[in-house]
């Protein structure tokens, strides 16, 4: 059934806001589609915190710093490339992964050739990072498509099998890792096309960009915010990686760190989801330039340490920013290349300039060259850039959630539609969204108040008993059976005897069906 749906929501312009309940990973061809993307982040991990996609790296020595520069850039330019022209990469998907699987495998395959210049082994890392940022957003897309319902758990559970796998990667034989290492391109590449010609994503109708912007609900906080979640990233990883260019157990406690916290992230995700997008990026910001001043007193060692422990801090902003942007691209039907692809590259651009840092304050070269001065002026210069951020981005405001949105009717250049916009609360700030300046004002004391008339409406419309009714006032604020069960004080087999007899009246399938009707509704106002 679910497989069906998801093939009809294709055709037309995707309905992200029609989410279904429950866990949809029991259609194998969605599980197919988790396969590629843990590859996809498992790819992402290797390429941007490991060295084991050079073989020859102890023959570059210092140079292989500028060769991972040269990666994470492409991927910087990939994803902005995706983001400007998103209008035509939507309409051209084939094409799209076309040039992401010539870029890759044409990096993947040129680091087996042995002997090459610096110049080639950086053009071959910057095609490497251009492909994969291509791919990322394809597999941005595929999840905000097919991973409905409460997307956040989908979201961490990929990341964190992704950490597991990246783990096991490098736990094999040296001498044949970077040919290991080419599995995870080519699967992430396979599935998708595979993917693609299941469910013929070429064949989906685009959502415009300026549509899309019209829509979004995220100011530059949010993006400021992502951009020093990946500083903190790229300056931890400049740091481990001027001094652990091979493999080392350093790596091994790396990845028990980061699926430690990723495990802890996907547990609360599905118990309770109290470590959301606003949480992580009110602490875990600040604590980075704690975490970093040490390092200006403590010996290499460590200042490895420190740098582990920054890393893998960081598992919990840049997670949540993901997750968070996911849902949000699903609730305001945005275009999801487009979105996806400027909210990684503001990630990728900030992990470029930490990496640099990290790498002009602790490589070798450098400090022999300056002494102990340019790591100092280099922790400095991290902490500067992290407080200055961190100064703008402590809102509840990044990315919100679903019970803070309120649909209303907006004109657009192709008429009037219905967008989801940010209501105003106590203390809370409004998000200046590009197409909402003629939002209607309105107590904030009537929206309750019109909502229960809605679903008083839909009640006597469908004839429902009066204790359904309140069920179903319930599941039209997004409610879950549990919650009913103990606000009700019934038994569970009730709760689920009412909801299922609820569905039955309305004709709908799912609880966010349900929520569309009431909203839908009109009712009679004082």
């Amino acid at each position: 059934m679910r497989e069906e749906q998801a093939d009809r929501s294709i055709t037309t312009e995707p309905n992200y806001a029609n989410q279904s309940d429950g866990w949809v990973l029991v259609s194998p061809r969605i599980m197919l589609g988790a396969v590629g993307a843990v590859a996809c982040f498992a790819w992402l991990f290797v390429l941007i915190g490991t060295s084991s996609y050079m073989p020859f790296v102890n023959d570059l020595g210092a140079s292989a710093l500028f060769v991972h520069l040269t990666s994470v850039a492409g991927a910087t330019c990939s994803l902005s490339i995706t983001w400007l022209f998103s209008d035509f990469l939507s309409r051209h998907r084939i094409l799209h992964f076309g040039v992401a699987t010539v870029m890759t495998l044409f990096g993947s395959f040129g680091f087996a050739v042995p002997g090459l210049t610096l110049v080639w082994y950086s053009v071959l890392a910057a095609a490497t990072g251009f492909g994969f940022g291509l791919v990322y957003v394809l597999y941005g897309e595929y999840i905000v498509l097919f991973f409905k319902g409460d997307i956040k758990p989908y979201v961490l559970g990929i990341i964190t099998v992704a950490v597991l796998v990246c783990g096991l990667v490098l736990v094999i034989d040296p001498s044949i890792y970077h040919y290991s290492l080419i599995v995870l391109p080519l699967v992430t590449l396979v599935v998708y096309a595979v993917q693609m010609a299941l469910f013929r994503l070429d064949k989906q109708s685009p959502i415009r960009a300026k549509t899309s912007d019209f829509r979004s609900q995220v100011n530059w906080h949010s993006y400021a915010a992502t951009a020093t979640a990946g500083l903190a990233l790229g300056f931890a990883l400049g740091c481990i990686l001027s001094t652990q260019m091979t493999f080392s157990f350093t790596y091994l406690f790396i990845e028990l760190g980061l699926l430690l916290m990723g495990t802890i992230l996907f547990v609360d995700a599905i118990r309770g989801n109290k470590i959301g997008e606003p949480v992580t990026m009110r602490w875990f910001l600040p604590a980075s330039a704690i975490i970093v001043f040490p390092m200006i007193f403590v010996p290499e060692e460590i200042q490895v340490v420190l740098a582990i422990f920054l890393l893998v801090v960081m598992m919990f902003p840049l997670s949540s920013s993901i997750s968070a942007m996911c849902q949000h691209i699903l609730l305001c039907r945005l275009s999801p290349i487009r979105s996806f692809g400027f909210g990684r590259m503001v990630c990728f651009l900030g992990i470029l300039i930490g990496m640099a840092i990290g790498f002009a304050g602790f490589s070798d070269y450098m400090v022999e060259e300056f002494g102990q001065p340019i790591t100092v002026m280099a922790v400095i210069v991290f902490m500067l850039l992290v407080i200055m951020s961190a100064s703008f981005v402590m809102t509840e405001d990044n990315y919100p959630v679903q019970s803070r949105f309120k649909e209303v009717k907006a004109q657009t250049e192709d008429g009037e539609e219905s967008i989801l916009v940010v209501v105003a609360e106590a203390g809370v700030n409004v998000l200046p969204a590009a197409g909402n300046t003629n939002v209607p004002d309105e107590d904030p004391a009537d929206r309750p108040r019109y909502f229960n008339k809605k679903c008083e409406a839909v009640a006597k419309k469908y004839d429902l008993s009066e204790r359904q009714g309140e069920v179903l006032m319930m599941l039209a604020k997004g409610r879950n059976a549990e919650y009913i069960t103990k606000k009700l004080i019934i038994s569970s087999h009730t709760a689920k005897a009412h909801i299922y007899s609820i569905y039955q009246k309305t004709g709908v399938h799912s609880r966010q069906e349900l929520m569309d009707l009431v909203e839908e509704t009109e009712a009679e106002e004082e």
